[in-house]
């Protein structure tokens, strides 16, 4: 298992209170926002666990972790973790899978 971390920018949308726009320096494909900072933190998990998964189903490398070089006013600034997991299993070929197969 591999973990990865990304840090994450949390920045208060102008005018809308208590949303905020999601960023991550290190993926900028990333863009995504939370109605409340506990539903961004939940958007955010959930972009990189897809874009780290589509990385790798694309035999793409997994970019390393990037600070952000501004902080807007009010924004937060977090470290999340994303685990990698890969399980190969092997089953005996019995007559029964191999006509499924055929």
């Amino acid at each position: 298992m591999k973990v990865c971390k990304f840090t994450v920018v949390f920045t208060p949308e102008k005018g809308e209170e208590g949303v905020y726009n999601v960023s991550v320096p290190a993926l900028p494909e990333i863009a995504t926002f939370g109605e409340s900072l506990a539903e961004a933190r939940f958007m955010a998990q959930d972009a990189l666990e897809l874009v780290v998964l589509s990385k790798l189903e694309d035999w793409e490398t997994i970019p390393t972790n990037k600070k952000p070089t501004k902080i807007a006013k009010g924004a937060i600034v977090e470290d999340i973790l994303v685990t990698v997991s890969h399980t190969v299993a092997s089953i005996p070929l019995t007559p029964d899978i191999k006509t499924a197969f055929s």
